[in-house]
């Protein structure tokens, strides 16, 4: 192993995003599950950047979820969501030990996460710009896993090929998209509910497990 792809959310991070459902659908008066139904019918455009800004992103869900917007909500909104991230995600406790080690043994790191501008904000605050060697997010690159593409920016910018390096990400769909490119991947089930092999994936139940990984 030459290098590492990690996932974001649910992989490096855990979060408490039903708490910010909770709040921005009591600010719309519309109901959680039609806020996530917006949400999933505007994942795709927002997480390779085709709005302007968190403003455009909140814009659309608005529009998604059927309310009419007006810009004193999109902001009000916004800092909803702000706020939110400055306290609703954090790293799980093997992440950084995890890749403070493999960069201690020579392993490229780099980041790979389907995310909207918010994501950004995120990233620099739990300090992950310094943590790996390269940060790919994918509002940002206008590539979204499974798109072979992504895993092969992370890869051309940390200059390791795909038969040399791992994969980790919560998505079965995702592992998917970088075996299809011969990365070895590797499904992580913090839950313990998942098989022990995941349509090809090897699961596993924290970071660690990639410390006993060949070199």
């Amino acid at each position: 192993m030459e290098g590492a792809l990690l996932d974001l959310y649910d992989t490096v991070a855990r979060t408490r995003w039903r708490e910010l459902s909770d709040r921005i659908s009591g600010e719309l008066g519309v109901d959680v599950a039609a806020l996530y139904r917006a949400y999933g019918l505007t994942r795709a455009e927002r997480s390779i950047g085709a709005f302007d800004g968190p403003e455009g992103d909140m814009a659309a869900i608005v529009e998604a979820a059927g309310i009419g917007s007006t810009p004193e909500l999109i902001d009000s909104l916004v800092a909803l969501e702000r706020r939110f991230t400055e306290t609703g995600v954090e790293l799980w406790e093997d992440s950084l030990p995890v890749v403070y080690e493999l960069r201690q043994r020579g392993i490229k790191t780099a980041l790979v996460s389907n995310c909207s501008h918010s994501t950004r904000g995120i990233v620099d605050r739990l300090g992950l710009v310094d943590a790996f060697d390269e940060v790919v997010l994918s509002f940002e690159v206008g590539l979204r896993k499974p798109d072979p593409a992504i895993y092969r920016e992370a890869l051309r910018r940390v200059g390791v090929e795909p038969d040399r390096a791992v994969f980790v990400d919560d998505q079965e769909e995702y592992c998917d998209g970088a075996a299809s490119i011969g990365i070895e991947t590797y499904l992580i089930d913090r839950t313990g509910d998942a098989t022990p092999d995941e349509n090809g994936h090897r699961v596993i139940r924290d970071l660690r497990a990639l410390l006993a990984v060949d070199a």
